[in-house]
């Protein structure tokens, strides 16, 4: 680096520890910018900097994001093939997504995913220092670390891999064949032999299971060219920043609310935590107290709940009446939300006397934007905005898709909670028992 480049690194960590990033937090990250190699600044994914550097993962999101808007950092989006789990091109914008990307590795195209397939990364601003763009040979074991054993086969060749895999789930595929053939390796199972004929039509092959230790794989080619074929990790990555996740950060959409779909876009969310809220207000509220200083309640009690939101990983979406909908990535992060809620409003001079009836349910949605924000859509969404009508005031209703999630078993568990077990009449929530809880009477702070 130039001195001018350094002297502009230095005002720029100032600047973060001025705005509320910890001086640690930020010399480290100053420490990465500027020694680490061109081309992994070029690629900065905030959770896996975090663990290989020993720092609390959300202080580094805080800090790459607050870095990226006052432009120490690029904030770019990051498509994931979800076969190889290799970055397949890189958007500027959420503008610019489509409804699919194209992985070139993969010959394949993919559906988008929020919760799967779009990353949220970052690359050293250009002013700071140069960032290695080069494309290299993705055939590289380094770049596809899931692929376990990789064989060719002619036509009408026979091949035996012998493997040491250990328990996990994985796949047996290749770039010419249609279609992929998942399988497991878990102690009880009688073999570790598995012979399996690869021809034109899709094998009529059951799910099968190895043992752990030795494995055999037997595979035939019967196609009239050339194959290969591998095996590969089907596990998830953990340290990829979603785009599900990045939409479920406040910080984030308070630094980037223009970080939008385009009009009319929809993407899918495999999977999200969503909570919604409504007041149990008498009916003669606004009667009785006249429309400005109902209006002034109202509006401390949703200052309130933001805030506590807000401290639990939590994004508010939208107020709806007298009520929310707050978008999470980890439910046991919502219920505990949810709990406190209460408890926040009990405390407040004007808003002691409100009672807030609380749902959290967790599912697939869609991604849209609406009003210039991102917003969510779909059975999930409305089965979650049903719940709090089936609440008295001060209670908590939990789906069983949320209240099944072990982080929340063991929330409810470390304080106590058991609820009662009640039976939605509406169809959308008849499937499953709901759990109905009381709120916590006091503010967690």
């Amino acid at each position: 680096m130039s001195k001018a480049q350094q002297r502009r690194l230095d005002e720029q960590l100032d600047r973060l520890t001025s705005g509320g990033v910890d001086p640690g937090i930020a010399e480290r990250l100053g420490d990465f910018l500027a020694n680490a190699p061109a081309q992994e600044v070029a690629c900065i994914r905030p959770l896996a900097l975090a663990r290989r550097l020993g720092m609390p993962p959300d202080a580094v999101v805080a800090a790459c994001l607050r870095g990226a808007r006052a432009g120490l950092l690029v904030l770019l989006w990051d498509l994931l093939c979800p076969v190889c789990r290799i970055p397949s091109e890189i958007k500027d914008t959420l503008r610019a997504l489509k409804e699919h990307g194209h992985c070139e590795a993969c010959n394949l195209d993919f559906e988008l995913d929020f919760a799967g397939s779009v990353e949220l990364i970052f690359r050293v601003h250009p002013e700071i220092r140069d960032a290695e763009l080069g494309v290299y040979c993705i055939g590289g074991p380094s770049h596809s670390p899931h692929v376990v054993a990789q064989v060719r086969l002619a036509p009408a060749e026979r091949v035996e891999m012998e493997l040491t895999l250990p328990e996990g789930s994985y796949r047996l595929r290749g770039p010419q064949l249609p279609y992929a053939l998942d399988f497991r390796v878990q102690p009880g199972s009688p073999t570790g032999r598995w012979d399996i004929t690869l021809g034109p039509g899709i094998p009529r092959a059951e799910f099968r299971v190895l043992r752990p230790g030795s494995q055999v794989i037997a595979i035939k080619n019967e196609h009239d060219r050339e194959l290969v074929a591998r095996v590969e990790r089907t596990a998830a990555r953990d340290d990829a920043l979603t785009a599900a996740r990045a939409a479920s950060l406040a910080l984030f959409r308070e630094l980037f609310p223009t970080e939008v779909l385009s009009p009319g876009h929809l993407v899918s969310v495999a999977t999200v935590t969503l909570l919604v809220t409504d007041l149990d207000l008498p009916a003669d509220t606004y009667a009785r107290l006249g429309d400005a200083p109902a209006f002034a309640i109202i509006h401390e009690h949703f200052r309130l709940l933001d805030e506590r939101i807000r401290r639990c990983g939590g994004a508010l979406i939208k107020t709806v009446g007298e009520g929310l909908l707050a978008v999470f990535d980890d439910p046991a992060a919502a219920v505990e939300a949810a709990l406190d809620l209460q408890g926040v409003l009990l405390a407040g001079a004007t808003t002691r006397s409100l009672r807030l009836r609380v749902g959290v349910h967790r599912g697939p949605a869609m991604a849209a934007t609406l009003n210039d924000h991102l917003d969510y859509f779909g059975a999930t969404v409305r089965t979650a905005s049903q719940l709090p009508a089936l609440a008295n005031g001060g209670e908590v209703i939990l789906t069983q898709d949320v209240a099944g999630d072990p982080r929340v078993a063991a929330l409810l568990a470390g304080r106590g909670l058991a609820g009662d077990l009640i039976e939605a009449t509406q169809p959308a929530l008849a499937a499953a028992p709901l759990l109905r809880l009381m709120a916590s009477r006091r503010s967690g702070t």
